[in-house]
């Protein structure tokens, strides 16, 4: 992975993102952006455009978040391709470079760490994600498929034997799934850090800022399991949030980024914990394209 500046990774990172907001010209109120339950009292465009680690602290959970509900242009099949940009240190001062990488148990540190970023760093990630309209007209994401797909485009090969879910009819969407928890089941033998991953979103929050630009993030926990060298059952737990940004362009591709920091888990890394609390530990940073499949 390489490193980047705190301020060059702000820089790069949130640029598009900057760029779009700034470039809305003052409109009357019925114009401002909307901000979707679950966004609290500061909008994810403040926080985001704050260029302030401490902003993208973990937040605190009560009830399941709702399903997120998209813009209509991401409806479809598209081809996605990702590029790492780098990564933040934000809590170097107390606890430090040498200290936090002799960690494995961070989030991104190890393959299948991170499921959606199976392999931090990886550079030509490309693979297939899908958004579907249902009957109302409501855009949601096909996240079994996305995942699976994202997993097989990022280690290079394809490790998942399936993608569990729990089918709940009272769930409207086009899917009839829970969207905030799953399980991923890999195949024997064919990955070293993961045998089954659960994924559990604790919260989410969506931003339409403009017509064009649309924002997300997700607090999720990772829980990993996998077998030891003694060929124990060995259970890792992670916590991490990502933070999308997908904007529209005139030829109806789509760019953006994603933010992902990920925390000390009070159990799995204690000594982290006390330091720093909900601060992240680290950021890392990719950039997002998305091209309609022919």
């Amino acid at each position: 992975m390489k490193p980047l500046s705190r301020h060059s990774l702000r820089a790069s990172l949130l640029a598009p993102l900057l760029a779009s907001i700034a470039s809305l010209a003052p409109r009357p109120s019925s114009g401002a952006p909307r901000v979707f339950p679950g966004a609290g009292s500061v909008p994810l465009s403040e926080r985001l455009r704050s260029r302030d680690a401490a902003a993208l602290s973990k937040t605190a959970f009560n009830f399941a978040p709702p399903e997120a509900i998209f813009p209509s242009w991401l409806a479809g099949e598209w081809h996605a391709s990702l590029s790492f940009d780098g990564y933040e240190l934000p809590v170097k001062d107390l606890v430090s470079r040498e200290a936090l990488f002799a960690e494995p148990t961070v989030p991104g540190f190890q393959k299948c760490s991170i499921a959606f970023l199976p392999d931090v760093g990886r550079e030509g990630v490309a693979f297939p994600m899908r958004w579907a309209e249902d009957a109302a007209g409501a855009v949601r994401e096909d996240r079994a498929a996305n995942l699976r797909a994202a997993i097989r485009g990022g280690l290079g090969y394809d490790a998942v034997e399936r993608v569990e879910y729990k089918e709940d009819p009272m769930i409207p969407n086009p899917f009839g799934v829970n969207p905030n928890r799953l399980a991923i089941v890999f195949a024997s033998g064919l990955t070293l850090n993961a045998e089954r991953i659960e994924l559990f979103v604790n919260s989410r929050e969506t931003q339409e800022v403009s017509s064009d630009l649309f924002l997300m993030s997700e607090s999720v926990r990772q829980v990993t399991f996998s077998a030891s060298r003694t060929s124990v059952a060995r259970q890792v737990s992670g916590e991490y949030a990502h933070y999308f940004t997908f904007k529209r362009l005139a030829d109806g591709s789509v760019t953006g980024n994603i933010l992902t920091a990920a925390y000390a888990d009070p159990l799995q890394q204690e000594r982290f914990f006390i330091k720093v609390g909900p601060r992240p530990l680290i950021i890392f940073s990719h950039r997002l394209r998305l091209q309609r499949s022919s």
